[in-house]
């Protein structure tokens, strides 16, 4: 029941009110639904991870973030607490990853965005998804 309500939060949180629209959410899904099917040697930026209690941070980032690149809200229980990470973007290169951790606002950058491969984020099982954008 907690994973239940955690997962309406997130997308709550997202400002969806349709979970398949163009613009927003397309939808809650499991890390293989979401990742499965991209290259594991391209890139990504994880731009924030929260513990559930500053969840209400998550929308803020989201909104603040601007361009097409999609961006996931992955959310899963580790360390005995409740986690939402944003990860953001699907790049060919480190180099394409990094350049785009400079065009995000300078807000987002101070929490310390880092770039993790698909191979890493596919192998995170224990996660659930929502894709927006």
């Amino acid at each position: 029941m907690q994973k239940i309500f955690a997962l309406l939060a997130v997308l709550l949180l997202a400002g969806c009110s349709n979970t398949y629209s163009d613009n927003q959410c397309i939808g809650a899904m499991t890390t293989q639904e979401a990742y499965g099917h991209l290259n594991p040697n391209r890139f990504t930026i994880q731009v924030l991870a929260l513990r559930e209690e500053r969840q209400r941070d998550v929308k803020n980032y989201i909104r603040s973030i601007h361009g097409q690149q999609p961006i996931w809200v992955n959310w899963k229980r580790s360390q005995g607490y409740h986690w939402y990470a944003v990860i953001y973007g699907d790049f060919a290169t480190k180099a394409e990853a990094r350049y785009m951790i400079d065009q995000l606002p300078a807000d987002v950058r101070q929490q310390g965005p880092f770039i993790r491969s698909f191979a890493e984020v596919q192998s995170d099982k224990q996660t659930d998804v929502f894709r927006l954008r």
